[in-house]
């Protein structure tokens, strides 16, 4: 019994980390990723576009992404000058798994590009 309990929350937690998370975005002011952090995000997919300063889009001008792990293979950070996520808006390399991502962006989505 018990382990069967334990098996249902390590499958449940599994299943929520990959449809629920998939990135950790840390935005800053500068274009080099090494000023002052203006928080944190963590999402994926199914949170859609994120826009407005609560998710500093449209204020940061770089963001660091981290991988959250294995469960975000398929997954990118996909950055747009419009604060809609309009495709037609997508920022020249605005497309990243890891790393710092520079540009004064006005939202951000994380999509899923296959698997």
């Amino acid at each position: 019994m018990l382990a069967s309990t334990i098996a249902f929350y390590l499958i449940a937690t599994a299943q929520y980390i990959r449809f629920g998370n998939a990135f950790k975005l840390t935005p800053y002011n500068s274009e080099t990723c090494n000023s002052r952090s203006l928080g944190s995000w963590v999402g994926g997919p199914d949170q859609g576009c994120i826009t407005g300063t609560d998710a500093a889009a449209g204020v940061g001008a770089s963001v660091i992404i981290e991988t959250t792990g294995a469960v975000d293979d398929n997954f990118y950070a996909v950055f747009f000058d419009s604060d809609d996520c309009n495709p037609e808006t997508e920022m020249p390399e605005g497309h990243k798994d890891a790393g710092c991502f520079s540009g004064n962006y006005g939202s951000y989505a994380v999509w899923d590009v296959g698997s």
